[in-house]
């Protein structure tokens, strides 16, 4: 029977079952695609599943979110467990936390019997709590059991601490220092003596092994050299020897029950045991059946079905792309074999889905297929007809979104307007959730990702999840390619703050502080580079910032949106801004050079098709569809320009509004900071600071002539001191905090 595909993305693969696991039991929640052995998450398919705000997890970088009635954290382990501890914070706005959380056991992970309720009781910070549980349980799970608008959890550090061992036999299996559960698999490599370890993890009494039944095609192939029964006294250990006794080339498996006086369930213990006879496994002798992949311009997704081979490996590369994996070689998701990636490399996924990630728009992919048997370096691969695919990635999707646009209309700047705005927000937090997991991070080896530098192309190597490391030099931030200082709106919880088609990754130290509010332009000559950008003076002895090509067109189509989306009355977006307070001009013609120089690549096009899904913020950037539309507006008053001449004009510079001094000493910054706003001649005025991420940390109304900021509590480096008037009169300045 055709095994049913179903859509599961890499970050809810720690959803799966794992087997039990051992104690002590630890998890630190850093990443819900990375669960320990005996971890389970159930967290939806979408949204965040992380928390890094420093009052909400125990240790950096991150927490388990949970933010939905029924999502939970489970842990499933063998023996005997006695207190769970582990650090929990309610999340909300203010005031007391609303909901209720119940800490449930279990013996068999179905019947849940509750330990601890948390109901509107919780702290808004990080805090340690622990629960006893049974020595007879072997599950306990942190269930969301209700959610309150506004307020949810996060979880972190948990730790299940074995009961003292008792007076009663209790049997520990283990192989080669490690130990193994009830149900799992030994992999003994081509060792001929095989010795299992039997401990007896009582205090008090004797463990005694009755009997070992060897069963399976292999049973023949293995002979039990310990003799029959054994006393295993209290506190020590025994070994359970093997002999692999065949001499045909290959994989031998046999299953093991061992019978024993255990006195906590696992009398019946069973185990399979794989060797290998020679350097390599058996090879398979059949390639998976019904293969087939799925693809959106920015994802693709596989399935198959097994066929009893030990694993599976997918590679994908393009149609002339041949290369065949090499035996006695394991390989890891994000390695290469010639210029093919590995995307898969594991064990039959059953009816889960293979995420395929590092995809763009428009180009055809070649994804093949190979069972292999064995593991590590006896790894035997069947490179006979692989399993094959050749898919095409879609490209442009606009369908009949632009169906009542028109560009000979006069009211078509206001009809784009009205098409792309308003849309779904999605909210500044869950850029790395919607964007970076979903299409811009690609995995690499070691269970690491890599995800670029927009604006330089600088790789930045993380350990998933990703987050905004602020304590790492080389972390990546999300910067405004139309800045957000030049945004009329100074609120970051507004739609034009956290719009995806604006927002990029950039390095903070080297890129995103460089680049800063200055406009982008080529440059005449360079003062600083890092990687693929530029700072330094364009043709008009300006100070600008040149990103590497491949940025060029994506980001100008990105400050023509902003404008196009969000200029309304009272609310100018130009190019270059009405709201210039540092008088440092954006050419619109340097921009409308570069759409058409640079028309959207594959990467852009597929990440303008996963943005503008219903799911995402529903909306469609018009010049990336259409660059040519870029011409028939003129953004220095995003007025109509019927012919549609693209050709270089005079920058028309907006009309700005008076900019006057402000006195801010002592800068470099000490503890207390005076602005001086004698200049604004006693007018009502508001105060912003700006950090580096163009965040606002500190916003005041005032009519005095003079205010202090304390700045003691600041993180040293540059802000941006930004004070306006209502009727549009302007003073900004930089200041710098040691």
């Amino acid at each position: 029977m055709k095994k049913i595909i179903i859509v599961c993305f890499a970050y809810c693969l720690g959803n799966l079952l794992n087997a039990q696991g051992n104690l002590p039991m630890y998890w630190n929640m850093n990443d819900p695609a990375s669960a320990p052995t005996g971890w389970k998450l159930n967290q939806g398919t979408s949204g965040n599943f992380v928390y890094t705000s420093s009052t909400l997890i125990n240790s950096a970088p991150a927490a388990i979110r949970l933010d939905f009635t029924g999502e939970y954290v489970q842990a499933n382990w063998i023996g005997k467990a006695d207190t769970v501890k582990f650090y929990m914070s309610g999340t909300g706005t203010s005031g007391t936390w609303k909901g209720t959380l119940a800490i449930d056991e279990s013996i068999d992970g179905s019947s849940w019997t509750n330990v601890k309720e948390f109901t509107d009781n919780l702290n808004l910070s990080i805090a340690e709590y622990m629960v006893r549980v049974k020595s007879s349980s072997r599950f306990v799970r942190f269930f969301y059991k209700a959610k309150a608008s506004g307020y949810n959890l996060s979880i972190d550090d948990v730790t299940i601490r074995p009961a003292v061992s008792g007076i009663l036999p209790e049997i520990q299996v283990s192989y080669n220092n490690l130990n193994y559960s009830n149900g799992s698999t030994i992999k003994a490599g081509n060792d001929t003596m095989i010795k299992i370890g039997i401990k007896n993890k009582s205090l008090g009494s004797t463990l005694t092994v009755n009997d070992v039944l060897l069963s399976g095609l292999g049973k023949n192939d293995f002979t039990l050299i310990t003799e029959l029964p054994f006393d295993v006294e209290a506190s020590n250990s025994v070994d359970l020897e093997f002999s692999m006794n065949s001499k045909i080339l290959g994989n031998h498996e046999v299953d093991l029950e061992i019978l024993s006086n255990d006195s906590e369930g696992n009398n019946s213990f069973k185990l399979g045991l794989k060797s290998i006879y020679g350097s390599l496994a058996t090879q398979p002798t059949q390639q998976p059946t019904a293969f087939s992949v799925s693809t959106k311009p920015w994802r693709m997704s596989a399935g198959f079905n097994g066929v009893g081979s030990d694993g599976y490996l997918i590679l994908v590369g393009s149609p002339s792309d041949l290369d065949l994996p090499i035996d006695g070689n394991e390989y890891q998701r994000g390695e290469y074999i010639g210029k093919s990636r590995v995307v898969y490399s594991g064990p039959d996924p059953g009816k889960s889905l293979i995420d395929i990630d590092n995809i763009i728009a428009n180009t055809t992919y070649s994804v093949r297929l190979f069972s292999y048997n064995g593991y590590a370096k006896y790894s035997n691969y069947l490179t006979q007809n692989p399993a094959m695919q050749a898919v095409t990635t879609p490209g442009l999707m606009p369908l009949d979104y632009y169906d009542n646009i028109s560009v000979s209309d006069t009211n078509f700047v206001k009809e784009i307007h009205s098409l792309i705005r308003p849309h779904r927000q999605v909210f500044y937090s869950n850029y790395a959730s919607t964007l970076v997991s979903n299409f811009e991070a690609r995995d690499t080896t070691n269970g690491n990702a890599v995800v670029d530098c927009f604006y330089s192309g600088y790789n930045y190597v993380y350990q998933k999840p990703f987050f905004f490391d602020v304590n790492n030099p080389n972390y990546l931030s999300r910067e405004h390619a139309y800045p957000y200082s030049w945004m009329p709106e100074i609120s970051k919880d507004s739609s034009n703050y956290s719009d995806l088609h604006v927002l990029r990754l950039v390095h903070q130290n080297k890129v995103n502080a460089v680049r800063s509010n200055y406009p982008v332009n080529n440059l005449k000559s360079v003062t600083s580079s890092f990687v693929g950008g530029k700072f330094g003076l364009d043709s008009s002895n300006q100070f600008a910032y040149e990103p590497r090509d491949f940025a060029k067109g994506a980001m100008a189509r990105a400050m023509f949106y902003i404008c196009a989306t969000y200029n309304r009355a009272g609310r100018q977006y130009t190019i270059p801004p009405n709201n210039q307070f540092l008088e440092s001009f954006q050419d619109q013609n340097v921009l409308k050079r570069w759409n058409k120089q640079f028309p959207p690549n594959n990467w852009e096009i597929a990440r303008h098709e996963l943005i503008s899904t219903p799911e995402v913020q529903g909306n469609r950037n018009p010049f990336v569809d259409f660059p040519d539309w870029a011409c028939f507006i003129d953004f220095s008053n995003m007025t109509y320009n019927a012919s549609g001449d693209c050709s270089p004009k005079s920058n028309s510079k907006v009309t700005i509004n008076k900019v006057v001094s402000m006195g801010l000493a002592p800068n470099p910054a000490t503890e207390t900071v005076q602005l001086d706003l004698k200049s604004f001649s006693g007018k009502a005025v508001t105060v912003y600071v700006l950090d580096y991420f163009e965040r606002t940390i500190y916003e005041e109304k005032t009519s005095s002539a003079a205010i202090n900021l304390n700045t003691l509590n600041w993180t040293p480096g540059t802000y941006l001191i930004l004070v306006r008037s209502d009727d549009g009169t302007t003073a900004a300045s930089p200041l710098i905090k040691p």
